[in-house]
């Protein structure tokens, strides 16, 4: 009896183990897949911890307009996604694009704010901001927040 359970246990371990290495020919990539529109730029946030922290994605323009939760469009692009304790019905991610050919030429500057909590103060929330060109990654920001109205680094991308 023993005998043929652990025959039966080592061909399962032998089928999860065949199935997980075997590749999924239509998703080749190791990239998540984004939420919000594709654009050129486009800035993309996502975040881990939905429930508890309201993170936003700030965007400056070259001519100096902030693309936010406040002001969800200026100099072409749009804020397409926005996440609000728990209000992510698209999953914990904020997205900012422009179409392509409409992105003015220049410096963009952008960061993450933690605006607020939402169920426990103090709760943190970690990230990956992505900046996306053509299709292909040209940056990405990771990090840990935990203080309320607090911002990111600001970093820079030249379109």
């Amino acid at each position: 009896m023993k005998i043929v359970f652990l025959q039966i246990m080592v061909a399962f371990t032998i089928v999860l183990l065949l199935n997980s290495c075997s590749k999924d020919k239509n998703n080749e990539s190791d990239e998540p897949v984004l939420v919000g529109m594709d654009g050129n730029p486009r800035f993309n946030l996502q975040f881990t911890n939905p429930d508890n922290v309201d993170l936003d994605l700030y965007v400056k323009t070259p001519s100096g307009a902030i693309i936010s939760y406040s002001s969800p469009q200026a100099d072409g692009g749009t804020l397409d996604v926005d996440c609000l304790c728990s209000d992510c019905p698209q999953g914990p991610t904020e997205n900012i694009y422009w179409t392509n050919g409409s992105a003015p030429s220049g410096t963009y500057e952008y960061w993450v704010n933690y605006y607020d909590y939402c169920e426990s103060e103090g709760a943190q929330s970690s990230f990956t901001l992505r900046v996306i060109q053509n299709g292909v990654v040209k940056g990405t920001k990771t990090g840990t927040m935990s203080v309320v109205d607090s911002d990111t680094e600001h970093w820079t991308f030249v379109q």
